[in-house]
């Protein structure tokens, strides 16, 4: 009984003082709000911790950010505390109802911590916009990354798909390499790691992609590349899973391979990254490829590497692109190669992350190579859409991508950092 006894008696003399300190935090409520309303940032600056947050604002330094917030604020004429909340890591959140001296209502926050300083003045509520290529970038500075990494794919409608834990869910990711990032699947995204506070615009083959989202705090395992922590786009993709059922996390572009050469073995359905430093030399261990063919020039612009494709001595820029399973080409370009195109009859829709384009003609582009190594007939679509997005000194200065039917004929390697693709023996 004394055991029993001294435990309830020591609950309760802690919930007294849990209801002690909540009663003392929301007396600073009211002290919070006159330095609010007579704009006394000095002393609502003593009230803060160093590292205190405006609303959803990064960190940024307070003593110059809140006098300029207050001398813009509307003062508050009304309110009352709707929520008091002990988070998980013990600071107590005391949400308001209030209304503005110009009439309008809004529901500012506090959240202190345990000594009572302010850590988050919940007074602002900024629409942030999103910047997916850093986000996945800082995700990758801070990754686990291996010296080398090989990957098994699988094939579908002439597409890569590879394996990958996202979230600690076992699913797969489409492989493109025209994408520069990852782009999530809403469906498999909980609303937990959706931020509402933050927009983001993207824009793929086809346009503008619609109703994008922003998720954060994601965590991807790749092979043994291991990201915590990553903000990445979300969109609602068509529904598309394996054979199998094995769902299909979304999009993985070229902002994953940063600091690694990609080599594209599609005879064993394999692909191969090794570590690079900026030149592009190997910094680790690499992997056997065998016989070594030739080595041609490739320049980087934007996410997109860049070959000369030579037709009848002529020289046409194309990007490559892993994400396509069928070559394309602008119309221009294919009315110049007309000797060199073997139509078919039928016609193909080309399909891209901002939508579709019907009608487009198909058929073979001949007699083409790239530095000594002579291509194969190429399945090759003629379009009119806008490839690869960007105006200005953001366009892709190329006639068209080259995607599966060119990266399948032979094991092929892509050093990024050193301008270089080099083929082998399959």
């Amino acid at each position: 009984m004394k055991k029993s006894f001294f435990l309830i008696v020591l609950s309760l003399g802690l919930f007294d003082t849990l209801s002690a300190q909540e009663s003392q935090s929301t007396k600073k409520v009211n002290t919070i709000i006159e330095h609010l309303n007579t704009k006394n940032s000095d002393a609502l600056l003593r009230m803060m911790a160093d590292s205190a947050r405006i609303g959803n604002l990064p960190v940024m330094d307070n003593s110059k950010v809140v006098p300029e917030i207050l001398s813009k604020f509307n003062s508050i004429t009304d309110f009352s505390v709707s929520k008091q909340e002990r988070l998980p890591n013990g600071d107590l959140l005391i949400s308001l109802g209030v209304t503005y001296q110009d009439g309008k209502e809004g529901k500012p926050t506090f959240t202190f911590n345990k000594k009572g300083d302010i850590v988050n003045l919940g007074i602002i509520k900024a629409r942030l916009t999103g910047n997916p290529e850093r986000a996945l970038a800082d995700a990758k500075a801070a990754a686990i990354q291996p010296d080398t990494v090989q990957i098994p794919f699988q094939m579908m409608n002439g597409l890569i798909y590879v394996p990958a834990k996202l979230n600690n869910q076992q699913g797969y990711f489409m492989f493109d390499s025209g994408a520069p990032v990852l782009i999530l699947r809403k469906k498999y995204i909980s609303e937990a790691h959706i931020s509402k506070d933050v927009s983001v615009d993207f824009t793929g083959m086809g346009g503008m992609m619609q109703d994008v989202k922003w998720a954060t705090g994601n965590t991807l395992d790749w092979g043994g590349i291991q990201l915590n922590d990553l903000d990445a786009p979300v969109a609602s993709m068509d529904d598309m899973e394996l054979e199998n059922g094995v769902p299909i996390f979304g999009l993985m572009g070229y902002g994953i391979l940063k600091g690694y050469q990609l080599t594209f073995d599609y005879g064993k359905q394999l692909l191969l990254l090794e570590k690079v430093d900026e030149q592009g030399n190997l910094t680790g261990t690499q992997f056997a490829k065998g016989e070594i063919l030739s080595s041609s020039a490739m320049r980087m612009k934007r996410h997109i590497p860049i070959v000369d494709v030579l037709v009848d001595g002529a020289v046409y820029p194309m990007g490559i692109d892993c994400g396509a399973n069928a070559n394309v080409i602008k119309v221009a370009a294919a009315e110049v190669l007309a000797e060199h195109m073997d139509y078919d009859e039928e016609q193909v829709s080309i399909n891209g992350v901002g939508g579709s384009a019907q009608n487009n003609k198909v058929g073979f582009l001949m007699h083409s190579s790239v530095g000594d190594v002579d291509l194969e007939d190429m399945y090759t679509a003629v379009t009119d859409q806008m490839i690869g997005g960007g105006t200005g000194d953001q366009a892709l200065p190329i006639v068209g991508l080259l995607g599966t039917p060119f990266l399948i004929q032979y094991k092929m390697t892509l050093n990024f950092n050193k301008g270089e693709i080099s083929f082998y023996k399959k």
